[in-house]
């Protein structure tokens, strides 16, 4: 699978699992709080018939209250149930697809502080197998 058909999955399985806004790598001067940010980074976790990435995603609020960006981790990393359909959250899923599949859980979550008092963030990061 190449990287921009992942790109695309991911970001369109993070819409899915959560209600905030969600951009790919960057943030337009227009942004709306709260959002998330997802990028990709190449991995040396690599073996030879496999290709590694980390998907980092940060979630921004421009307050002191961090319950929705902490509730869009939740359902970001556990998924959710809407309208009686159940959506797999990214932590230990997987996904099939005609051009590859892909593996994926997570390494690392938590706060983060900001020089700006009245910004709550949050970071979760993610290995993702490829095939």
């Amino acid at each position: 699978m190449e990287i921009d058909k992942l790109e695309y999955y991911i970001g369109e399985r993070l819409k899915t699992l959560t209600d905030i806004q969600v951009y790919n790598k960057k943030v337009p001067d227009n942004k709306t709080f709260p959002y998330l940010v997802y990028k990709f980074y190449a991995c040396n976790y690599a073996v030879r018939h496999r290709k590694d990435w980390i998907l980092e995603i940060d979630y921004w609020q421009d307050s002191n209250d961090d319950t929705d960006i902490l509730e869009a981790s939740i359902t970001v990393k556990n998924g959710r149930t809407v309208d009686e359909v159940d959506y797999v959250g990214l932590n230990n899923s997987t996904q099939n697809e005609t051009e590859g599949f892909y593996q994926c859980h997570i390494d690392f979550e938590g706060s983060i502080p900001d020089t700006e008092p009245n910004i709550s963030r949050y970071n979760q990061r993610y290995i993702i197998k490829l095939d």
